[in-house]
């Protein structure tokens, strides 16, 4: 991986699912590149849950098997980001200049507690794994929190260690976007997991009793853009408009979970590698367009269907509206299982196949939106 910084025709900040494939399609139409991530290796935050568990030897890719050649890998952290000189401030004291940016930093674990660890990144990830294999028979585990990062690590988890109660502590219902008859099944299955679900809220100066408790709640987003003097929601994410790009900054993008679209009715759009990729890529199209002097289109994606991994044997899959609502169809079990598998590796497939043919990936359109102007006020 390069150190060296320079200026260059676009930098894309963060080198998850949304950077690694923004990166690709930029490069693939001839556009001069830099990805700028302090990770050494792309990891598959899909994975964390399998190799926690110990199921999984590495859960990372290096990035040249991901990236199109002609993409600078460039090793480093943004500090802070200066619109009116399109400069981008380093960690270690230089700078990078560019003519158009993609924000696409990603999320993190929220804190976690003293006391516990927080799997959802791979350093987390690290040090449960570790944690975990120094357990003795019969300490328990605890995992906090009612989503699939939660529910995706117990179930993982508890098939690995049998012989290690683990109870799954959720404030409110399980993976509420999920059909009633999908979570009756997701909770059978974990019971078949030996996971024992409890409902209440955990006060965090008050946690489980267990030997290791892993902290699942939530994703937090990195303050770079709110230091930036950029817009962000109260959750510090970046506010782009439905073309993805931020309001008063005609240069600046953003995609991934670190952005969000500040338009009416884009509210279904959850944190997740599915919207991310969309996301990369639309937003390197989008300067693409934007450089040939072409309209900008909204952002349009939608979904089919949400897998949940509950071990390597079993899941449960539900398909959705484009909207991200829940369909009557619904699968569990060993079919669930695999068709979550077959998913998994098709994402890096995506990225690959990005890799090789700009303008490659394509993804479901989203439900039908009638966009409405947003007052200027409401970006603040």
């Amino acid at each position: 991986m390069q150190t060296d910084t320079t200026t260059a025709a676009t930098v894309i900040l963060g080198g998850g699912y949304a950077g690694v494939m923004a990166a690709n399609r930029l490069a693939g139409r001839g556009q001069d590149t830099v990805l700028l991530t302090p990770d050494p290796r792309f990891t598959e935050r899909i994975r964390l849950h399998e190799f926690t568990a110990g199921g999984r030897a590495d859960p990372t890719q290096d990035y040249r098997s991901l990236l199109h050649p002609a993409v600078r890998l460039v090793a480093g952290a943004a500090a802070a980001i200066e619109p009116s000189a399109r400069t981008v401030h380093l960690a270690s004291g230089d700078s990078m200049g560019y003519e158009y940016l993609v924000y696409a930093v990603g999320s993190g674990s929220a804190p976690a507690p003293a006391g516990a660890v927080a799997p959802d990144r791979l350093d987390g990830a690290r040090e449960a794994r570790r944690r975990l294999r120094e357990l003795a028979r019969g300490e328990r585990i605890a995992v906090v929190g009612g989503g699939l990062t939660a529910v995706e690590m117990a179930a993982e988890i508890a098939r690995r260690y049998p012989d290690n109660p683990l109870t799954l502590y959720a404030s409110g219902t399980l993976v509420p976007q999920l059909a009633e008859s999908t979570r009756s099944g997701m909770l059978e299955s974990l019971r078949r997991a030996g996971v024992e679900v409890h409902a209440g809220t955990v006060d965090p100066e008050n946690l489980p009793e267990a030997s290791l408790v892993l902290w699942c709640v939530g994703f937090g987003v990195p303050s770079l853009a709110a230091r930036s003097g950029l817009p962000v929601n109260a959750d510090g994410r970046l506010v782009v408009d439905s073309s993805l790009r931020v309001p008063g900054q005609d240069r600046i993008f953003g995609a991934g979970d670190a952005a969000v679209i500040g338009a009416p009715g884009y509210g279904y759009l959850p944190m997740t590698c599915a919207t991310a990729m969309p996301m990369g890529a639309e937003a390197a199209s989008n300067i693409l367009r934007l450089q040939e002097g072409e309209p900008l289109p909204r952002h349009d994606s939608g979904f089919q269907a949400q897998c949940i991994s509950l071990g390597r044997r079993d899941g449960a899959v539900q398909f959705l509206t484009p909207g991200f609502t829940p369909r009557r169809l619904h699968v569990h079990g060993r079919s669930a299982a695999v068709l979550k598998e077959v998913i998994c590796r098709m994402t890096l497939r995506w990225i690959r196949g990005e890799a090789r043919k700009s303008g490659a990936y394509t993804w479901p359109r989203g439900p039908k939106l009638n966009p409405q102007p947003v007052p200027r006020a409401a970006w603040a």
